[in-house]
């Protein structure tokens, strides 16, 4: 069968890799701890409220300069804010 250039294989990659997802919840709890408005928190980390909507929502991952804003302005560990989804091998 011949390849065809931008389609994507139904078949898993053998280079998949593990993804960083956030924990919803527990960003929104140290939110409100620290009296932060998702629009105040978007400002300390330097995206727009939009961007950190997706990745509250789930829609967009957090690059590992923002998980690490993350975990400085929210006062927070990896494993507080954060869990890693491994490829199914």
């Amino acid at each position: 069968m011949p390849s065809h250039p931008g389609r994507r294989s139904a078949v898993p990659s053998k280079t998949a890799r593990s993804t960083v997802e956030v924990k919803q919840q527990a960003i929104w709890e140290r939110q409100a701890r620290l009296s932060l408005t998702q629009n105040g928190l978007a400002r300390e980390l330097g995206v727009t409220s939009g961007h950190l909507s997706l990745v509250l929502s789930g829609r967009r991952r957090p690059s590992a300069s923002l998980r690490e804003r993350m975990l400085r302005v929210l006062r927070a560990s990896f494993d507080d804010l954060f869990y890693v989804v491994h490829p199914d091998e």
